[in-house]
């Protein structure tokens, strides 16, 4: 009997992961044993399988093969690849640098478009052809504006044609239609719309458009009407700090799936537009707590995230700390690289400039540094051997080499912490700050127990999810 794969997986194989497969519409591939793996290279709907095979009903009865119909083949997409780098499953993808605001904060506001740049039809697929080589499967796409970009909806023709998934697209709303949400969901694509929303009252102001907010709330409900998932980012600073809970409130009563609030930090173009606006960290960390526990309370549904401080996840009643990541083994932490997320998400910037991380952009460029170029030198040598792939894969080990983090108590918890942030005061391996303040000034402490009146003052039972031990019983004595 002839075997084929289940149309939603797809095999794979990258140097240090030899072994391995991608479901459609998962971020990462998982890793499978040799015997398994030569298995399923096999079940292409040519080659006859014995269906009395043991290792042939276990993979049918977990869902990776079935029989196959009368001539039946296997898609281009789930063809087993080799791909001659190191494993990178994601792309964060800036399409163009153009944009229809002019965000006050923002270095790709409409009029800086002069000095903006963006993909070319051309380079898009050849970039795509690169991303297929390479084994990355899934996309952020973002920019400036990305639906501003005049080859947007055949990109995603072209990523859905290749089998590709486009997980999350960043936009400011103005352009989003019912048409191109009814488009997507034709090509089989169902991305996350993160959608800008910096406070009832102060959008317009902060993105330099009148109804900008309006516009913004109007994109929030078309998803909503559509079945979309939405997670709404805001810019937290110190002229909107007064509706930073009414609105994240408001949010939730919509109920978006995710909101996200983030300190608007210290670019040239914000200092210039608004002064001293920026949040001290202890005046950021201070709204976090707020943020979350009043949430919390709420009983609403979104997921709420207060960017490297902490998040909520409502259904479990569950809250996390950033400065907490760790897995308690510390010989393994170590070794792991300083951030996950960079090790699993390549940037690529408007110009074509490869990144470890978009937050970084601004400092790289600042040096006159380059990591490599996609449009002009592709990206599959950047993941064979190259000082991108030595930073994205440097360990916590190095980290904590420097003084500041090799003298600290905190460190085997926070392991450095943020390296855009770690970028901001020192540089790659130096220390974050901000997770020296939230442990040195007491934060783990004060959140604690901003939840626990929060749980008493609402009936609501919230469980702390990465607890620091030694801060414990210090909140228990």
């Amino acid at each position: 009997m002839k075997y084929i794969l289940n149309e939603q997986i797809a095999l794979r194989s990258w140097r240090g992961v030899p072994c391995a497969y991608y479901i459609k519409n998962d971020r990462h591939a998982k890793s499978l044993s040799a015997e398994d793996f030569l298995i399923l290279m096999s079940c292409d709907g040519k080659n006859e399988q014995d269906p009395e095979s043991e290792s042939i009903k276990r993979l049918s009865q977990v869902g990776f093969i079935r029989p196959a119909a009368e001539c039946e083949e296997l898609s281009e997409w789930q063809k087993v690849r080799f791909c001659d780098n190191r494993y990178m499953p994601i792309s964060e993808w800036s399409i163009t640098g153009r944009c229809n605001y002019n965000c006050l904060h923002c270095f790709m506001a409409k009029d800086n478009e002069r000095l903006m740049s963006e993909f070319s039809w051309e380079e898009m697929l050849n970039l795509l052809d690169e991303y297929e080589k390479c084994g990355i499967q899934t996309f952020v796409i973002t920019g400036g504006e990305p639906l501003l970009h005049p080859r947007f909806m055949d990109l995603m023709r072209e990523i859905s044609r290749r089998g590709m998934v486009v997980d999350d697209i960043l936009t400011n709303g103005a352009l989003l239609t019912e048409d191109i949400i009814h488009k997507l969901k034709d090509l089989g694509l169902n991305p996350l719309f993160s959608i800008s929303l910096d406070g009832i009252g102060h959008h317009d102001w902060m993105r330099g458009v009148a109804g900008a907010e309006k516009t913004a709330m109007r994109a929030i409900d078309l998803c909503l009407k559509e079945g979309m998932r939405v997670r709404v980012q805001v810019c937290a600073h110190r002229l909107n700090l007064d509706t930073m809970v009414d609105t994240v409130k408001l949010m939730g009563e919509k109920g978006v799936d995710m909101i996200r609030v983030i300190r608007t930090s210290e670019s040239p173009r914000w200092k210039e537009n608004a002064g001293d606006a920026c949040l001290s960290i202890e005046e950021y960390f201070d709204l976090g707590t707020e943020l979350l526990t009043e949430f919390a309370k709420t009983g609403y549904h979104s997921e709420l995230t207060v960017w490297q401080f902490g998040e909520y996840h409502p259904h479990a009643g569950v809250y996390y700390f950033s400065a907490v990541d760790c897995s308690g083994d510390e010989e393994r932490d170590l070794r792991r690289p300083t951030c996950t997320g960079i090790r699993g998400s390549m940037a690529i910037a408007s110009d074509g400039e490869v990144l470890p991380c978009n937050r970084m952009a601004g400092y790289y460029a600042g040096k006159g540094y380059s990591f490599g170029n996609a449009k002009k030198g592709g990206i599959r040598h950047l993941l064979q051997d190259s000082d991108y792939l030595n930073t994205i894969t440097c360990p916590v080990s190095k980290v904590k080499e420097n003084p500041t983090c090799s003298a600290c108590k905190y460190f085997r918890y926070c392991h450095g912490g943020c390296r855009a942030i770690a970028l901001l005061f020192y540089d790659y391996t130096g220390p974050d700050l901000s997770k020296c303040i939230f442990y040195n000034k007491g934060y783990y402490q004060k959140a604690r127990r901003a939840f626990d009146l929060a749980a008493k003052g609402s009936g609501r039972e919230f469980r702390c999810g990465s607890p620091v031990p030694e801060l414990e019983e210090e909140l228990n004595k």
